[in-house]
């Protein structure tokens, strides 16, 4: 007797092989058996006729430990496919933080979290075990080096001295035999921009010696796009580590697309080299961020207290304009951009920020100073400055992943509709609509590669004793209705979604269960 058996579906198994069609059986956690015409009886039988079973999705780039308190069910990522979140990304990561530091740590990780959860977040083990209860999804963490360095320097804009080194790659070690699964850079934000080369190849020689990886969101995927992924090459030549190339893209304008031409050839000339690196991605023209960094790197080692009262007067806003703007009219500047969410203005979401000022009859560059004021800097904003064919490009990469870059926390209005949709986006769009990616590929993308770039040795393949993780839908109607305007749309065609072994969605809902686990390298 079965716990739960599938029957007749066309399997996707997660390793780019062919299709194939079998019945599957899960027992106690577990894939029991795998093979045609399964004569046994289970406890709930399951007609798969006419739809794909594939291992469940792993979410490769999140933002969702920063928001797990508030979401331990991972509704939005459950009920896209996802069965294992990575999170800790962009060199932000719920924890470390530390008491001597509070006020820079508390820039890193939010301020909106109760007192215990603060306490717990003093070291990553103690955090683990804190949130180390049933969640809806699987989760897994890196450690955010903008944690190490608010911990060690707070915000100061300069090299480290040797002992500040030794500091931050001690506690860095620390946070790996917690069990991080590795340590993610954020380049474009402080304090983590503040990073030279030569202190992140010192911090990502302690992760290899763990056989932990780094993902980093690059100092540019712009003007500067194939100088920093160059930097991130030298990272992983001096070091030897896995390097994960963040949410790969070239934004900022048609004065950038097709740079991703020049850096997938320089990630191939580096494979080739012998270097481990991959890079992970999702499936929009429109990045998302904080408004904030409009503002100057140099400018944050100010405090938030300080740009606030930048931004409230008007002799601020003048000296601030020049260093947002630059030589161009604010009209120009702000052409890409769409506000995410607001705590200040939730009725904005979703709207161009020139559409707004036009209809309020004011200068879009004061709209956006009204908003990072009134928001302390909070505020989200969404850029729709990327081709769809560099897009395309990336996704068809043989090593690039597939990740949401999402964040959500229920009750939050807003938002980019990758926190959402990106998984069955990706099989919709561009699996069944436009054929840029096979199934069979993309599934591989979404299961058996990040499980092993990741170290997730029970997860990724349909095969006999691994995690039953699986996700079931209709390869003729799964796709993504979420858009800027509506960005929580349920997706169509996912019909279950299974858990260590149990039903976390049916018919594309959540059932309420939370049968996932908190997941940690394994150290020796």
């Amino acid at each position: 007797m079965y716990d739960i058996l599938i029957k007749n579906a066309k399997i996707a198994d997660g390793s780019g092989n062919p299709t194939f069609f079998a019945d599957v059986a899960i027992k106690n956690g577990k894939i029991a058996r795998v093979c045609k015409n399964l004569k046994a009886e289970a406890e709930t039988v399951i007609d798969g006729k006419g739809k794909v079973l594939s291992p469940g999705f792993i979410d490769v780039h999140s933002h969702h430990d920063l928001e797990l308190e508030k979401n331990y069910l991972c509704s939005n990522s459950l009920e896209q496919g996802i069965t294992t979140i990575i999170g800790g990304m962009c060199g932000e990561s719920a924890a470390p933080i530390c008491a001597d530091r509070m006020e820079d740590c508390l820039r890193v990780v939010g301020r909106e979290h109760s007192e215990e959860s603060y306490q717990a977040r003093m070291s990553m083990e103690d955090y683990l075990n804190f949130v180390d209860q049933p969640t809806g999804s699987n989760m897994g963490y890196l450690v955010g080096h903008g944690n190490l360095r608010a911990c060690v320097v707070g915000y100061a804009d300069r090299k480290l001295t040797a002992e500040e080194q030794a500091e931050m790659e001690e506690l860095l070690r620390k946070c790996m035999k917690a069990g991080a699964l590795g340590l993610s850079f954020g380049l474009i934000y402080p304090p983590g921009s503040y990073a030279d080369t030569e202190e992140m190849i010192g911090l990502a020689k302690v992760v290899a010696e763990f056989g932990g990886l780094v993902t980093s969101h690059m100092r540019s995927e712009s003007a500067k796009l194939i100088e920093a992924t160059d930097e991130m090459l030298q990272v992983a030549r001096a070091s030897g580590v896995r390097m994960v190339i963040s949410h790969h893209k070239a934004t900022g304008g048609p004065m950038n697309w097709n740079k991703t031409a020049a850096t997938i050839s320089m990630m191939n000339r580096a494979v080739e080299e012998g270097l481990d690196v991959f890079c992970d991605q999702y499936p929009y023209t429109a990045s998302a961020t904080g408004l904030q960094t409009n503002i100057p790197d140099e400018l944050h080692v100010l405090g938030v207290e300080k740009l606030v009262e930048m931004l409230t007067t008007d002799e601020g806003r003048e000296d601030l304009r020049p260093r947002i703007c630059g030589s161009k009219d604010s009209w120009t500047r702000f052409q890409y951009t769409m506000i995410g969410n607001s705590k200040s203005r939730p009725e904005y979401a979703g709207r161009m920020l020139n559409d707004i000022a036009r209809e309020e009859g004011k200068d879009p560059y004061d709209i956006q100073c009204d908003l990072l004021r009134d928001d302390r800097l909070g505020t989200g904003a969404i850029f729709h400055t990327m081709s769809e064919e560099d897009v395309e490009r990336v996704m068809q990469w043989p090593r690039a992943m597939v990740g949401t870059d999402g964040q959500y926390a229920p009750g939050t209005a807003g938002g980019h509709p990758r926190s959402f949709a990106t998984f069955p986006r990706v099989l919709g769009r561009y699996v069944r609509e436009k054929k840029v990616i096979t199934l069979e590929n993309a599934i591989r993308k979404m299961c058996s590669l990040p499980a092993m770039v990741y170290n997730l040795p029970t997860k990724g393949l349909i095969r006999e004793g691994m995690d039953a993780d699986l996700v079931l839908f209709d390869p003729d109607t799964i796709g993504d209705r979420a858009d800027f305007a509506n960005p929580m749309e349920k997706n169509e065609g996912l019909d279950y979604v299974f858990v260590g072994g149990q039903i976390a969605v049916k018919d594309g809902i959540c059932t309420g269960v939370k049968a996932g686990a908190q997941l940690r390298l394994q150290v020796d």
